[in-house]
């Protein structure tokens, strides 16, 4: 069998095989049954002590701080062009967060996105405790303000602070001041915390977040996972709900951010201080994936009549690099694209640009794969002609093997001398392909995970260009629910390709490389309709420079 044949099917099995293991290609959610029965809905049983690590000043039992939706609380509302927020009495905590620009689904009379999953079961973001003082309950206390229920910010009007207060008769007031900007998502938090007796306050505070899966658990995507990140020391390290299970995660500032996200979405804690916290992750209810994440801060004392300050910063919004930057605390790496990072942004830099003049973004796509295609002309060009001439010396080639099939030496100089005859690289046809496979994976990542591209529509019916390709046809398929038109354009498109391209002289191998159709076919059903979008247009102009060379030929 010809050598450049089997390094072909070799290299494209690897990228299959790779993509699998890198991608999470059909991988299902983990389903398997929790150690614990826990209840659906909100969570009441005790809480699990957190277990005692050498080093740490972290208490023995964390506390929950569920806020009981029953009833009609107080509330204040700030409105802006980006976003809604709503905070409630109790705890002053952060009841909602929706996001003006973005929808729950694709349907255009989908309402905003909401940000806080775990809106529907009490567990609110922005709990404070106090782990010597939990009799207190600063977690569920009514909060009282003077500002208006109702605040809007404008261009006219860009920031607001909200300052909300609770006091302990004689002990302790709390004073939570939440400041928003109109044009950015994070949010600057200052918790003051005022000692109102004589004697010293010795305490140590949590604030806690709570998290859920952006999706149904039981419906979550491999391709769009929702996970706790952390970034420290320039690294981003994900922590699975199975792995939380086996062990509470305990993190040592100093941490650049800690959040939950998906691909397109982020709540996001970002530490203010260099030293003198924790962070503590916990699963409060594996059946439903409800997270718990306690920034903690060190014991402290405040002498009577003195004061405490905590600053935190929270991100809650989309993964938009723009908005990420606002941020900083190094935030904008939470849109990772894995090794192909350095070529996936400047792709999607390029693509917006593109967008601002198309308005389409599937056509910002074809556009911008054209001009890859054309970056790469040279070395296709290059490829195609090389398969061109060992097409032409496949005889001699083939005469060569027989007279010197006992002779590996002689046949290895009799070999090399009809390459450099001819000009020639037996390997010169897979080369290039190894060079543009960086590019299709970065676009791979940048089109699976870019939110820019989330609902958008390119034309007829593919109406998500972050989704898989679908026509709905009324007849129920089994898997797909629905035709995969465009991947199977793009297998037709691949399978003219390889009809195109000059044959080995052997009958298996042209017949063994017609079946890479059929399993990229396959491979792709699931993937994003931008990135079938890409490669159908991609095998077009394939089609169109092999025709050109043939012609010529």
């Amino acid at each position: 069998m010809e050598k450049r044949a089997i390094i072909a099917f070799v290299l494209s099995l690897l990228v299959l095989v790779f993509w699998d293991y890198y991608f999470g290609l059909f991988r299902a959610p983990d389903t398997k049954p929790p150690q614990e029965s826990a209840p659906s809905g909100p969570v009441s049983q005790a809480p699990r002590p957190t277990p005692k690590l050498p080093d740490t000043v972290v208490p023995k039992v964390l506390p929950r701080g569920q806020v009981k939706l029953d009833q009609h609380f107080p509330s204040w509302t700030v409105d802006a062009p980006l976003f809604s927020t709503q905070l409630l009495a109790p705890g002053a905590r952060i009841h909602s967060v929706s996001l003006k620009k973005y929808r729950r689904e694709v349907n255009p009379d989908s309402p905003p996105m909401q940000i806080v999953t775990t809106q529907p079961t009490g567990y609110l973001p922005m709990a404070v405790d106090l782990m010597n003082h939990s009799d207190w309950s600063l977690a569920t206390r009514p909060f009282s303000s003077p500002a208006p229920e109702q605040i809007r910010l404008t261009p006219e009007n860009p920031s607001q602070v909200l300052a909300l207060q609770t006091e302990i008769p004689g002990e302790v007031r709390v004073t939570k001041s939440y400041t928003f900007s109109a044009d950015a998502y994070f949010v600057d938090v200052e918790i003051q915390l005022e000692n109102l007796s004589e004697k010293t306050l010795s305490d140590q505070m949590g604030i806690s977040f709570y998290f859920q899966p952006y999706s149904p658990l039981a419906s979550e995507s491999s391709y769009n996972p929702s996970q706790l990140s952390s970034h420290e020391k320039g690294k981003i390290a994900n922590h699975s709900l199975s792995d939380l299970e086996k062990k509470e995660l305990v993190l040592k500032g100093p941490i650049d951010w800690v959040g939950y996200e998906n691909n397109y979405f982020i709540q996001a804690v970002l530490p203010v201080e260099k030293q003198g916290y924790q962070v503590v992750a916990r699963v409060l209810d594996p059946k439903e994936g409800l997270l718990q994440l306690v920034y903690l801060t060190e014991p402290f004392q405040i002498e009577g009549g003195q004061a405490r300050k905590i600053p935190l910063r929270i991100y809650l919004g989309p993964k938009e690099l723009t908005q990420l930057g606002k941020a900083e605390h190094q935030l904008s790496a939470s849109v990772d694209y894995g090794w192909f990072t350095f070529l996936a942004k400047p792709l999607l830099l390029g693509m917006n640009w593109v967008f601002q003049y198309t308005h389409n973004y599937g056509i910002a796509i074809i556009l911008l794969t054209i001009v890859i295609k054309v970056i790469f002309w040279p070395l296709t060009q290059k490829s195609f002609e090389s398969m061109q001439t060992m097409k032409k010396i496949q005889p001699k080639i083939t005469q060569i093997r027989e007279k010197y099939k006992n002779d590996k030496e002689k046949l290895n100089q009799e070999l090399m001398a009809v390459y450099r005859t001819y000009k020639v690289n037996p390997l010169g046809g897979c080369l290039p392909m190894l060079l543009q496979i960086p590019v299709f994976f970065a676009l791979y990542r940048m089109l699976n995970a870019a939110i820019d591209l989330r609902h958008e529509p390119f034309m007829l019916w593919i109406n998500d260009l972050t989704a898989p390709d679908r026509l709905h046809i009324g007849i129920p398929i089994p898997y797909l629910d629905g035709v995969p038109v465009l991947t199977i354009l793009m297998g037709i498109s691949m399978f003219v390709q390889q009809k195109m391209t000059p044959a080995t002289g052997d009958p298996r191998q042209d017949k063994l490389m017609l079946l890479m159709p059929v399993v990229f076919t396959v491979f792709f059903v699931n993937f994003p309709s931008g990135l079938v979008l890409y490669w159908l247009v991609n095998n077009i102009l394939s089609i169109v420079q092999q025709y050109w060379i043939n012609h010529k030929a």
